[in-house]
């Protein structure tokens, strides 16, 4: 084991060799009794286990509650995720009342003489218009 391992080591896994990997704990136990230097990276690592331990200390941590999913299939939930706009019936009624509206201007907006015109005379006429064409209006 190099230095450099050791050091990677001590800060992945802090001070205490008991808590490094198995296969890596007699070889940096062999290192350290050869390199005593290599205690003051463990010192720095254990200051900050030291720190961590008091923060985390396991009987002051709260429990949390593990929500169980519902096996029962909500079909009101799903619908109201998808549309939370209230009813159905309003966006339907709103279309409806458009759609009429249309229809009724439509049909008040069409002044073609029904006695003089064809009905390809009609169409022709009413292309015209929504063009902007000029149209001649021709009386028989």
């Amino acid at each position: 084991m190099s230095e450099t391992r050791f050091t990677e080591l001590a800060e992945a896994f802090g001070s205490d060799l008991a808590k490094w990997p198995a296969p890596e704990r007699d070889a940096a136990r062999s290192l350290l009794s050869e390199q005593p230097g290599l205690e003051a990276v463990l010192n720095e690592w254990a200051n900050l286990d030291a720190a961590l331990a008091g923060f985390l200390n396991e009987a002051e941590l709260p429990s949390v509650p593990v929500a169980k999913p519902s096996i029962a299939f909500d079909l009101r939930g799903l619908f109201s995720a998808l549309w939370p706009f209230g009813g159905l019936w309003q966006p339907a009624a709103g279309l409806v009342a458009a759609s009429a509206a249309g229809f009724i201007v439509g049909i008040s907006l069409t002044d073609l003489p029904a006695d003089t015109a064809t009905v390809f005379d009609d169409q022709l006429t009413i292309v015209e218009r929504a063009l902007g064409a000029e149209t001649l209006e021709i009386n028989q």
